[in-house]
């Protein structure tokens, strides 16, 4: 008697229902995800600051928005990371596993001792060369530990969403770079030292281009998803969630956008008070929704 010879969407709708349970995150886990990310990219930007010299408002200048970024890293690291580990202890995962520290932890750390050295660094001209090494290593390190992060939640994905997953990475550097930017824009503003140039004009614009790029590529991650939910028998696409969705990208981008057209040039700190933390909130429920959507499409019966 001939086996029988699987087709390929059987058989990755039955590697989608053999995955392991995903937890469902909840909203404050994912809302410290999130101010992580946001950090990062203020190290990103900082980063290219001090690389490129244009650091302009001196040692104190920098200190700042390095300490503010520590803070949204740490608070994202230490509160959020203890929770998903236990939560995928619950689902029946193997221990071993889930107490091994992830591949990204050293570059993680090599990331924050960067941070610190650019800190003890920092100069009234940030000129000196070995400043702006740092400032490159900072960047780097900063752009490789999202992308291994990134790496360790895609490979707890089966192969399928992993695929529809792809540009995920790219989605993710993206979000730190308009996060970071926006949350070093409210520090710059909160120091009392800003100054509309033609510099101011160009931040602006790279401000809104990011905003254009993330939701084009949230869009196709979302875009992307239909054919593993078709492979795992989802019948109600939607669920109800277009009006969270539509919340969601006010907060993400009608709000920082509009603040930036309006109050970017004439430097309005309580404008930026406002966009940044509300783009945060935003990009929470966006992400919340997609992963709870990735935890829904592998194991739709499971509860």
């Amino acid at each position: 008697m001939q086996p029988t010879r699987l087709q390929p969407a059987a058989v990755d709708a039955e590697s989608i229902r053999a995955a392991p349970a995903m937890d469902h995150p909840s909203r404050g886990t994912v809302l410290l995800q999130v101010l992580a990310i946001g950090g990062y990219g203020m190290w990103l930007w900082l980063g290219l600051s001090l690389l490129l010299g244009l650091s302009p408002l001196g040692r104190r200048g920098t200190l700042i928005p390095l300490a503010l970024s520590a803070a949204l890293v740490g608070i994202g690291l230490l509160l959020a990371r203890p929770r998903l580990s236990e939560s995928t202890t619950r689902h029946g995962q193997n221990t071993a596993s889930d107490h091994r520290p992830p591949r990204s932890m050293p570059m993680a750390l090599a990331t924050w001792l960067l941070m610190l050295a650019a800190a003890a660094l920092a100069q009234s001209s940030n000129s000196f060369w070995i400043t702006r090494l740092a400032g490159a290593l900072l960047m780097l390190c900063s752009l490789v530990s999202l992308l291994q992060a990134t790496h360790d939640d895609r490979t707890r994905l089966p192969t399928l969403l992993q695929r529809a997953t792809a540009l995920l990475p790219a989605c993710r550097i993206t979000t730190a770079a308009y996060a970071g930017g926006l949350w070093l824009w409210l520090s710059v503003l909160a120091q009392g030292k800003f100054v509309s140039d033609h510099g101011t004009y160009l931040w602006i614009l790279l401000l809104l281009a990011l905003a254009l790029g993330l939701g084009l590529l949230e869009s196709a991650l979302w875009q992307s998803l239909r054919e593993p939910e078709a492979f795992a028998g989802e019948t109600t696409p939607d669920r109800g969630w277009l009006p969270t969705r539509l919340v969601a990208a006010l907060l993400t981008y009608a709000l920082p956008c509009t603040a930036l057209l309006l109050g970017g040039m004439t430097g309005n700190l309580p404008v930026a008070a406002i966009a940044a933390p509300g783009c945060a909130l935003g990009l929470a429920l966006e992400r919340h929704l997609y992963q709870f959507t990735l935890a829904t499409t592998i194991s739709p019966q499971r509860a």
